[in-house]
Formats: C-alpha cells, structure tokens, sequence
C-alpha cells in the first residue's frame, strides 16, 4: 500500500491514496466543519477555489489556521 506522508499544523499526516488534493484533506482535518480557514503548503497560501485542483505530495508542510477577532 502506497502511503504519503505530510506535516498538517506541526503534526504527521498519512495518505493512504496515491492522488490526494488539498480540499480532501481539508474536510478531513476539520471534520466536515463548516469554518473559515486559509491554508498554505510549504509557506505558500493557496486559495480556496484552488484545492481542488492541488494535489498533496509526499513531504509537503501544511498550515490549516482560522483567522480570530479582538485586539
């Protein structure tokens, strides 16, 4: 079984599919949750409407962070 390994907020990570896209991860990481988020691989932000065309490698750093309100 082919498995990839990446890094979500500091955290391994294991794929299990050999295609895996940022959106997939997303919903999983966040349970189906209906929350805002941004999200960056390897320190660069990609937007919404490109996770599903994002494919997750081996390797890739991932940040999933929900913005806050307040001073």
């Amino acid at each position: 079984m082919f498995k990839k390994i990446c890094i979500v907020n500091g955290n391994e990570f294991k794929i299990d599919r050999m295609e895996f896209h940022l959106e997939d991860l997303v919903k999983k990481v966040l349970k189906d949750k209906k929350i805002t988020v941004a999200v960056a691989v390897n320190n660069r932000l990609v937007t919404k409407s490109d996770w599903k065309k994002k494919k997750i490698l081996n390797g890739d750093v991932i940040e999933i962070v929900q913005p806050f309100f307040g001073g």
